[in-house]
């Protein structure tokens, strides 16, 4: 199955969570970020139940310090 992910291309298999999506990116500090599918954000406590489907647009949103 393919995903856009931040405007890239990304493959995974079928089905996956958005919590197996973190996993699978390494992501430790996911606390921090936001997530959107589909120009919708997902509340953080549907990540382990929000399964992803072929062609969705995910967009991965994190803090940005700056001056």
């Amino acid at each position: 199955m393919r995903i856009l992910l931040n405007d890239d291309e990304f493959s995974l298999e079928r089905g996956e969570t958005l919590v197996a999506l973190l996993e699978q990116l390494a992501m430790r500090d996911a606390e921090r970020i936001a997530i959107a599918v589909n120009d919708r954000v997902v509340r953080r406590g549907d990540w382990p139940d929000h399964r992803l489907n072929d062609n969705d647009r995910v967009l991965l949103i994190a803090p940005i310090q700056g001056g």
